[in-house]
């Protein structure tokens, strides 16, 4: 795949600005950047479901596949497996072959042709078996006769991982492929790629899975692309070596800036000094005039031009976020029982869970896409009824949830309004006391909060937590769909509270910082206690 000054813009923002690459065999690419830095646009451009302004992309006859989103509601009626044949064109193939077997003529040859090779390229004869053994690789445990309406989240993103990996093509181009991933799903996935003779660009805010598949790295910012020949850790280590040599660089501009100025202004004074000489004579006046034109042409304007063409470079100073939570550990029954409790629906329920989580402690519900965790969360939220047995919270438990639907909802408030909605006589100099603490300027508290970056909803909704003195957290795949500023800051949250944590994640490096007192196992309700509790 060769791109030739391939542009595009978008409103009035040339999110991509003349960018060239090419992608060489087994080569699999990281591509980076902030949220809105165009990557999505770039892969989309790339499998052309938007056309670029200009520019060339020769895929030298390779073929492309790219990892949807979401699949579209109206085949939600769909099984599992009609879907996946409609989407790998099986079902019109097989129906083609058929009809043109029956009757093969010289006039239908080549189309037959045409399309007994396009068959042959997904390896159509062992399509189902091909199926079955991705699908038991990517943990996915569900009919495929059922309909694509019944399946979570997770589920769905398997079938879409299906397709693109049945497709066989030559260029895979994935766009946060773990989202709602279990970790099982993960690993094979992770396996899968890095042994994988295909050209690959991933995009992905998961820096284990980044680390574990790709080769070099292309970062996408301000509309240019710069490559970097790194894995991801060293490419992590190059760019903080770039900011600590700008910041370097940038602060020595600013005093030169400084030192001319100062030079530029004691000329100023020498030369008056010079001029306001009283003169005795001709020769006295002769020499002042000498040294005020001497001084303003050889040395005034030779440092106001010197001041005029300094380069400085442009810098933004990162400003540390150091999370601040005040967690009320007054006096007073802040645990959590679970007693007999069995969550879910008319089709579905988990099995049954006993569990006492002591204040302070970190629990890590685990189990796979599908399997209850989400339900189980909103039951202990009070979102859903039990279908059996009972929870019980403590009189000062104050709970405080964040899911990745909280970090992505289009909410059209403004920060302040949003942040106080729930605790409208909350002291106005607390609010702003902690927008300051997390970065969040004053300007910015009429802001909507359907206009702020991930990282500032991120944010947002921990100052939110902070000015409610939340003692229990309740935090269900938040890390899904956020730049890693927002995950940074998610990573320090779990990593620092001393309320307690009730989590679903799938990011390793996550669980690994939430270093969880106790593992449920949604799917057998078995509890591991993995420390002294506190």
């Amino acid at each position: 795949m060769i791109v030739s000054n391939v542009r595009k813009q978008i409103g009035y923002k040339n999110i991509l600005n003349n960018i060239s690459f090419a992608i060489s065999d087994n080569e699999k690419i990281g591509l980076v950047g902030v949220n809105g830095s165009g990557k999505s646009t770039l892969l989309k451009i790339l499998v052309g479901e938007i056309k670029e302004d200009s520019g060339k992309i020769n895929l030298e006859g390779e073929t492309i596949s790219y990892l949807k989103q979401e699949i579209p509601y109206f085949y939600n009626n769909l099984s599992i497996i009609e879907y996946i044949k409609k989407e790998l064109r099986i079902d019109f193939m097989e129906k083609r072959l058929h009809e043109l077997e029956v009757n093969l003529t010289e006039e239908n040859m080549e189309e037959y042709s045409n399309i007994l090779n396009e068959f042959l390229s997904i390896d159509g004869y062992s399509f189902e078996d091909n199926l079955k053994s991705i699908l038991l690789g990517l943990n996915f445990n569900t009919d495929i006769n059922n309909k694509i309406e019944t399946l979570s989240g997770g589920e769905k993103i398997k079938v879409l991982l299906a397709v693109l990996l049945l497709k066989n093509a030559d260029i895979l181009l994935l766009d946060e492929p773990t989202n709602n991933l279990d970790i099982e799903a993960i690993e094979w996935l992770e396996k899968r790629l890095k042994s994988s003779n295909k050209k690959i660009i991933l995009v992905s805010h998961d820096e284990v899975f980044l680390n574990n598949i790709v080769t070099k790295i292309y970062e996408l910012s301000n509309g240019l692309i710069k490559q970097y020949n790194l894995s991801y850790k060293d490419y992590l280590k190059q760019k903080e070596l770039e900011y600590l040599s700008l910041k370097e660089a940038h602060s020595k501009a600013l005093e030169k800036k400084d030192k001319l100025k100062q030079q530029i202004q004691k000329s100023k004074e020498w030369a008056n000094k010079g001029i306001n000489k009283k003169a005795h004579n001709d020769n006295d006046k002769l020499a002042n005039n000498y040294a005020k034109e001497r001084t303003n042409t050889s040395n005034i304007s030779k440092l106001t031009k010197d001041l005029e063409n300094l380069d400085i470079p442009e810098f933004e100073e990162k400003k540390p976020i150091n999370i601040f939570f005040s967690v009320d550990d007054s006096k007073g029954n802040k645990d959590i029982i679970l007693r007999h409790l069995v969550c879910g629906y008319d089709t579905f329920k988990t099995s049954e869970i006993n569990l006492l989580i002591p204040f302070g402690t970190k629990v890590n519900i685990i189990g796979g896409n599908g399997s209850g965790k989400t339900t189980l969360i909103k039951t202990i939220l009070g979102l859903l009824e039990p279908i059996n047995g009972n929870i019980n919270i403590g009189s000062n438990a104050k709970i405080g949830y964040i899911s990745q639907d909280t970090l992505n909802s289009q909410i059209d408030e403004g920060i302040y309004e949003y942040l106080t909605k729930e605790n409208p006589s909350v002291d106005v100099s607390k609010v702003f006391t902690l927008l300051d603490k997390f970065n969040i300027a004053y300007d910015d508290k009429d802001k909507s909060y359907t206009l702020l970056s991930p990282g500032e909803r991120t944010r947002v909704n921990l100052a939110k937590l902070a000015l409610n003195n939340i003692n229990i957290l309740i935090l269900d795949e938040v890390t899904n769909h956020l730049d890693k500023e927002a995950i940074d800051l998610i990573y320090e949250l779990v990593g620092t509270y001393n309320g307690t944590i009730i989590s679903v994640s799938h990011n390793r490096k996550y669980n690994e910082i939430l270093n969880a007192d106790i593992d449920l196992n949604i799917t057998t309700g078995h509890a591991i206690q993995k420390k002294l509790l506190r």
